[in-house]
């Protein structure tokens, strides 16, 4: 008994030593960018999975990859999603897709694969009986990858490629998981973080606090006090006095423990100059270490404050698809007058430079518009608030004009949207007529 009292306490005292010894952790919330090189991409499109076999199972498995990063993408709140049937549609009309998505979010299935084997093994009972036992086993492998296309380019981004395995053994073959079953766990596994992939995010990150390990009893004193702080929560305290210990001792335990807290309160900037600072005056090592990630965490935070927000404006992102919407009912080497319906409005003026910008860009041909006449009979229209469209294509058709654009506005507040006309002069009549959904909204 006098044995195991000894060893009883023995543990004890090693457990509490561990214990005090193991440095106290700070949780961090670290933003990160993604994988993929995502900026400037808020409007996507998820297309279908294409697959290398025609097998049932590489179809299904192609249909569960897309419909799971559907879900995942769609779980972010960073994208928004357009349905691949548009994008389809607009295809098989030879439309440009360039108005409705930013890009395209394409993968391929290049393997699936399913093993079935058995093995035996023998045991050895307390009365020396050797028995034999059959283990049934069931794996699968997949592989497949994934990219971003720019719609405006056609550059891609990416690919990345994944590849997943998942197993079922059991004494009985009649009760291990289906091939499906299995195949969509290997998936889930590998898509697991696609969030990261694709968009910026917060990751969290354990900060051990350094420790001294001087034998100076006041500077362990200070410092142990100063822990029990940060233990309490009380991290601005903790902070003031980290810093007075490294201005009194020129401690790198006490300034690394500073760095931590600026981070922990959301100043990393202050941590990386209060780092810079140390080496600069020490030259220590560690010092320069911790300086580089703190770097590398502000870069981050630079990408995603800048190229992943959202940097278009409406007019913008609204000059693009009405620009898009005009170029798909166009007719080859048309001349466009665009005329500007709405001459006090500086949106509407905006989206006409954008529009009239994009079509130079793309060799549409446009009628000047400071041509005199043209001019002169805007001004007139937009006073007398009376326009018919014969009055419109007659001013064109005397301009060389082939087709005519129609810009205004309709609607105030939320339901504020610019209305676009599009004329045929040879023919007189209306070839595109704007909607009143969302996309058209200012």
């Amino acid at each position: 008994m006098k044995i195991n009292f000894h060893k009883t306490v023995l543990l004890f005292v090693l457990s509490a030593f561990i214990m005090t010894a193991c440095a106290h952790t700070v949780r961090l919330q670290v933003e990160r960018t993604p994988t993929m090189d995502t900026r400037g991409i808020r409007r996507i499109a998820i297309m279908p999975f294409s697959v290398t076999s025609s097998h049932n199972a590489s179809r299904e498995t192609a249909q569960y990859i897309t419909t799971t990063a559907i879900s995942r993408i769609q779980g972010l709140n960073y994208f928004t999603l357009i349905d691949s049937t548009v994008v389809e549609q607009l295809r098989r009309g030879n439309q440009s897709i360039e108005g409705h998505v930013d890009a395209l979010f394409t993968g391929q299935l290049t393997l699936v694969d399913s093993k079935d084997s058995s093995s035996q093994g023998q045991y050895r009972e307390r009365d020396g009986t050797i028995r034999t036992y059959t283990t049934y086993t069931r794996e699968v492998e997949v592989e497949f990858n994934y990219y971003f296309t720019r719609t405006r380019d056609g550059s891609l981004i990416g690919p990345i490629s994944r590849r997943g395995t998942a197993r079922s053994s059991g004494d009985n073959s009649a009760n291990l998981a289906s091939t499906t079953t299995l195949l969509r766990q290997a998936v889930d596994n590998q898509l697991r973080l696609l969030g990261q992939d694709v968009a910026p995010h917060t990751v969290t990150e354990n900060r051990r606090l350094a420790r001294e390990t001087s034998k100076d009893r006041e500077l362990k004193r200070l410092m142990k006090d100063t822990e029990s702080q940060v233990k309490a929560g009380n991290y601005r305290i903790a902070l003031d006095s980290y810093l007075g210990i490294y201005q009194a001792y020129r401690n790198i335990a006490a300034a690394q423990n500073a760095s931590i807290l600026y981070e922990a309160l959301g100043n990393t900037q202050d941590a990386a100059n209060l780092m810079q600072r140390v080496y600069t005056e020490t030259g220590n090592l560690s010092a320069q270490t911790e300086l580089s990630r703190l770097n590398r965490i502000l870069a981050d935070q630079a990408a995603i404050a800048t190229g992943f927000a959202t940097t278009q404006s409406r007019v913008e992102i609204v000059s693009a698809h009405a620009s898009g919407e005009i170029r798909n009912v166009l007719p080859r080497n048309a001349w466009v007058w665009i005329f500007n319906n709405a001459a006090n409005d500086s949106m509407v003026a905006a989206v006409i430079d954008n529009i009239t910008a994009d079509f130079i860009r793309r060799g549409v041909g446009i009628v000047d518009r400071e041509n005199a006449a043209l001019v002169a009979a805007e001004q007139k229209f937009q006073l007398t608030g009376s326009v018919s469209d014969y009055d419109i294509v007659s001013i064109g058709n005397a301009a060389g004009a082939t087709n005519i654009v129609v810009v205004g506005i309709t609607g105030t507040g939320d339901m504020r949207r610019l209305q676009v006309r599009v004329l045929n002069i040879e023919r007189g009549v209306p070839i595109l007529q704007s909607d009143t959904s969302d996309a058209w909204r200012l």
